[in-house]
């Protein structure tokens, strides 16, 4: 039987019906060797905001390559506040020095040989269509964030997770995990580590840069940082529970605890939509609120230099129960009626310390009590190293430089 295929889209369709990962295996392999012979190979790197960039080390290094052409895309979710994460970005990259564009209509992934997704979500790219991408580009994916909740039938089983040529993972349980949920196994997997968990090892002064407001400094430096996810099919985050008790203690305790406010980028639509503001401008004011204090702040974007000054944490967010285990600092995980967790989670959650999102005493036992004695650091570092030390796991190496060398071993470049 004759099928004539021409995107992803069509060949992701077909996977699910038929056995098609040798032909796939095999669109791949013929543009790995037509790209060796390219002089240039245009490689586009997709963000959807700072928060989830990989760093600039991987698109500078390949830059610095005569063999590649690196564009950074930037694009924005259906959902995407515009203001608050796509101006940021384009300010960013326009101070960078990195080739940037918008992905406004005039450019696809098409016109590029080679697309590193950062967001495995692509059905909600506005004007970067998922389902017009030729067999001609290769798709790799870059992880944002960890699958540490139970989601792994779905997470594990996306579109781009079945069509991607390198799917560079967190760990060695990514390898694992995508044995066990993804229809096509891991034969795509890789891994690396987090690119954008690099500067953790190789810049340990970047806490340096990080400005905290306080008015004592013995003050506990504390990073609140809640999840969106109030009534949607992840239903992980506590705010509702607990927003107004948290600024609360922030202006009891001006003298002893400093803050960063560090919420989701989404959590402006979905504290809407949930009621607990009656508009976005009512959501502003609280954050504004937090910036006002003596003793806080609010903080988009970058936080890499804040995990690495802060004293300890409190979230509810499910990558940040990895991400935050870095620092091997104390750290308070919020919980809900029902914690489900993929086998990465069920592995680092012990590390943690947790109460429900509305035990305002357990809550301010931590704050008080378990930063300052903190008995599960030995715990903790033990965990770290088994599970997520990738750094260590690669022989010293980083994520970024492991991607870069991945890639000149493929196209046989040699520099």
């Amino acid at each position: 039987m004759n099928i004539e295929v021409s995107t992803y889209y069509e060949l992701f369709h077909l996977l699910q019906t038929q056995p098609m990962l040798s032909f796939l295996k095999n669109v791949q392999q013929i543009n790995v060797n037509r790209l060796r012979k390219n002089k240039k190979i245009k490689i586009a790197f997709q963000v959807t905001s700072l928060s989830s960039w990989c760093t600039d080390f991987v698109p500078r290094l390949l830059s610095a390559i005569e063999k590649f052409d690196v564009t950074i895309v930037i694009t924005w979710q259906q959902n995407t506040v515009y203001e608050q994460e796509i101006l940021p970005a384009i300010q960013y990259f326009k101070n960078s020095g990195l080739k940037y564009c918008i992905a406004d209509g005039s450019v696809h992934p098409g016109d590029f040989d080679i697309v590193f997704y950062l967001s495995p979500y692509l059905d909600l790219f506005a004007n970067w269509n998922d389902k017009d991408i030729p067999l001609t580009t290769l798709l790799c994916y870059l992880p944002y964030g960890y699958c540490v909740e139970n989601l792994q039938p779905v997470v594990f089983n996306l579109f781009l997770h079945n069509v991607a040529w390198k799917n560079y993972v967190p760990n060695k349980t990514y390898l694992e995990m995508g044995t066990k949920w993804c229809s096509l196994g891991n034969y795509n997997m890789v891994s690396v580590g987090v690119p954008k968990l690099d500067a953790l090892y190789t810049t340990p002064d970047l806490g340096k840069n990080a400005v905290w407001k306080m008015q004592q400094p013995k003050a506990k430096k504390i990073i609140y940082a809640p999840h969106h996810s109030i009534n949607n099919h992840q239903c992980m985050s506590t705010f509702a529970k607990n927003w107004q008790w948290m600024l609360n203690y922030a202006k009891n305790h001006e003298d002893t605890t400093s803050w960063i406010f560090k919420p989701h980028p989404l959590l402006i639509k979905s504290s809407v939509e949930c009621g607990i503001f009656k508009n976005e401008q009512e959501y502003r004011e609280y954050c504004k609120a937090w910036d006002s204090l003596p003793n806080g702040k609010y903080i988009e974007g970058s936080y890499l230099e804040y995990f690495l000054s802060s004293d300890c944490m409190i979230f509810d967010s499910m990558s940040f129960m990895a991400e935050y285990l870095f620092v091997n600092k104390p750290s308070l995980f919020l919980t809900r009626e029902k914690l489900n967790l993929s086998e990465l989670g069920e592995k680092i959650f012990s590390a943690h310390y947790s109460v429900p999102g509305n035990d305002y005493k357990g809550i301010q036992h931590f704050i008080e009590y378990d930063v300052i004695h903190d008995k599960k650091r030995t715990l903790r570092n033990l965990i770290f190293t088994k599970y997520l030390d990738y750094y260590r796991d690669n022989g010293n190496i980083s994520a970024g430089e492991k991607i870069v060398m991945d890639l000149l071993e493929t196209f046989n470049v040699k520099i």
